[in-house]
């Protein structure tokens, strides 16, 4: 399928980075604090060491195959049949992942500030603004992103370095948490945290040529830094005990700045930063979603999907009972199995493809 618009180097890193990092905003560093224990910050390491090695397949996948996205090149190496099933993964992938976000998003929207709103107001008021910049296109979402990723990440680190006179190093120890053993398994399920990058071979052909290996790396570098800094800072707050049972760490650290009168309440600065990175990783998911059914199909369009898909996932988006019940989905089964599909599916089609290339050799 044709692209609609090509993006440049930076932007690409940027667009990565800020789909990456959404899960500070949520309960998940609670959660890593709870595997973790004091070395969680450590374990969020691990993880991005063990997904910048599993991501150089991928990479390697794509620059064999230039100007194809991973669903054409599916096509080509497993036929329809088979691609239609490896496209139906990658789907329900990005369709799990950005559903889950979106319910929790519209549940912590209701508890933080807008107590009571209708969660499906609230889910709406959210997919409206995704069908708008799925319907803009790639350029306008990484555009917007270009502008607002500086914003939030300077305020997300404002946030987190301003509680500096509550910070107690002593929280920190034994910095080795529950041991080493321990800390290199869970860094290794944790991986599954950056599944999204993923993304990279579905706008493959929109990228800047032969950049899709600087642009995986580096955006999960610093979308890594940035979640591990900010877990560090926040555990020099709260000990352990305290930082693993809350619902939103991030948001509690921004509650307790205080400089005076004049300078304190600053969640106020928080909340709209936290609201616009949800829209931009729902509105990304939904966008990608749109492009594996358009590439599957081989379609010339895809703003025929947006609707289905708008309600597609917020169908998904209720399954879970409660928002306990998405968190715990999100945190115990989609950021410990999703790097499965994110990493292993193009793992194996590479394998195919160099056996495929050593049965053509053989042939000749």
């Amino acid at each position: 399928m044709h692209q609609e618009s090509k993006i440049g180097l930076k932007e690409a890193i940027m667009l990565v980075t800020m789909a990456l990092i959404t899960e500070l905003f949520l309960t998940f560093p609670a959660v890593l604090g709870h595997k973790g224990q004091t070395a969680a910050w450590l374990v969020l390491l691990v993880a991005t060491l063990v997904a910048l090695v599993a991501f150089l397949p991928t990479a390697i996948l794509l620059e064999r195959y230039p100007e194809k996205t991973i669903i054409e090149i599916g096509e080509e190496l497993l036929g329809p049949i088979g691609n239609a099933f490896f496209a139906l993964i990658i789907f329900l992938t990005f369709l799990v992942i950005t559903s889950l976000i979106l319910r929790q998003y519209a549940e912590r929207t209701l508890t933080v500030s807008l107590n009571n709103l209708p969660i499906s107001v609230a889910m709406v008021m959210f997919l409206i603004g995704a069908a708008v910049a799925c319907y803009l296109g790639l350029e306008a979402i990484n555009r917007s992103v270009w502008i607002a990723g500086f914003i939030i990440v300077f305020l997300l680190l404002l946030v987190q370095f301003l509680p500096f006179p509550y910070w107690q190093t002593d929280y920190l120890f034994p910095l080795g948490g529950l041991g080493l053993k321990e800390m290199l398994f869970e860094g290794l399920k944790r991986s599954s945290l950056f599944a999204e990058v993923l993304m990279l071979a579905i706008i493959y052909p929109s990228l800047p040529k032969g950049a899709v290996r600087s642009v995986g790396l580096t955006g999960l570098f610093l979308s890594g830094l940035i979640m591990a800094l900010t877990i560090f800072t926040t555990q020099l707050v709260f000990p352990v005990q305290v930082f693993q049972e809350m619902s939103l760490p991030t948001f509690e650290t921004s509650r307790i700045i205080y400089f005076g009168r004049f300078i304190q309440r600053l969640e106020s600065i928080f909340v709209p930063l936290w609201v616009f990175a949800g829209l931009i990783k729902v509105s990304l998911g939904c966008y990608l979603m749109c492009l594996i059914l358009t590439q599957w199909l081989k379609l010339p369009y895809y703003r025929p999907f947006i609707l289905p898909v708008v309600v597609i996932t917020m169908a998904a988006a209720f399954i879970p009972a409660n928002v306990s019940e998405a968190v715990w989905v999100d945190t115990q089964i989609v950021r410990v199995f999703g790097a499965i599909p994110a990493f292993g599916l193009p793992f194996l089609l590479l394998l195919l493809a160099f056996w495929r290339q050593r049965q053509r050799g053989q042939v000749k």
